[in-house]
């Protein structure tokens, strides 16, 4: 299976936003970029997320300290579902 990849050039191009913009996220480790040669790639496993965050800042006008608080928030939530939803079907064994 090969992974897909897209300059940040094109992306940025693409989706109207700054590169500047993607190198914040990458300073901040919200996202990784793979370097090859002197250009940087997205993979196209973070496209959803990515988009998510170019919504967050664009539209909403929220930082990049913003998105990694609403990214930290959104994986506690996420996990604690994980959680609950394993603790019902440890209830629902004992029923």
């Amino acid at each position: 299976m090969k992974t897909e990849l897209i300059t940040i050039t094109e992306y940025c191009i693409n989706y109207n936003i700054e590169p500047d913009f993607i190198g914040s996220l990458e300073e901040s480790g919200i996202i990784v970029l793979t370097s090859v040669g002197e250009d940087k790639f997205i993979h196209q496993e973070q496209f959803t997320e990515l988009n998510r965050y170019i919504h967050f800042h664009y539209d909403l006008h929220i930082n990049i300290e913003g998105i990694d608080a609403i990214r930290h928030l959104l994986d506690k939530v996420s996990s604690l579902q994980e959680e609950i939803h394993g603790l019902k079907d440890r209830l629902h064994l004992h029923e």
